[in-house]
């Protein structure tokens, strides 16, 4: 009988909608949920938004973006934006849109130099915040 009890809770949990029950950090709400003023978390919600929305002259509005592909190639920058846009959902798949040879050594390089950067500049800012300069000693 516990058994069958037990099965009942765990059917009966999986057939309540998300927005009815609670996760860790809090609830989860339908996007039908009534916000007041008839607007919905639907009306609220960016509709294609473009996270590489380019501003004049090809420059990029974050300046982090900007720095780290400073540092790179054309070709290399090229896998970036087809990763970014969703052209590819791997390194080589992007490698391949942007038109490699070697797309799956080529793909893993660049990322490799990506989260270098990244890592890089993350290291800059921080040591600059502290008070450093950001160059090694």
């Amino acid at each position: 009988m516990g058994a069958l009890k037990a099965e009942a809770r765990q059917v009966h949990r999986q057939l309540v909608p998300l927005w009815r029950r609670g996760t860790r950090h809090g609830r989860v709400l339908s996007l039908d949920a009534e916000l007041g003023d008839n607007l919905s978390l639907y009306d609220l919600v960016a509709d294609d938004v473009d996270y590489l929305a380019h501003t004049a002259g090809g420059v990029f509005q974050d300046d982090r973006l900007n720095r780290v592909l400073r540092d790179m190639n054309p070709a290399e920058r090229q896998v970036v934006f087809a990763y970014a846009e969703g052209e590819g959902t791997t390194w080589t798949e992007a490698a391949v849109h942007a038109g490699a040879l070697d797309a799956e050594a080529f793909g893993e390089r660049v990322r490799r130099k990506a989260k270098r950067l990244a890592a890089e500049q993350a290291r800059r800012a921080a040591a600059t915040a502290s008070g450093g300069d950001g160059l090694r000693s």
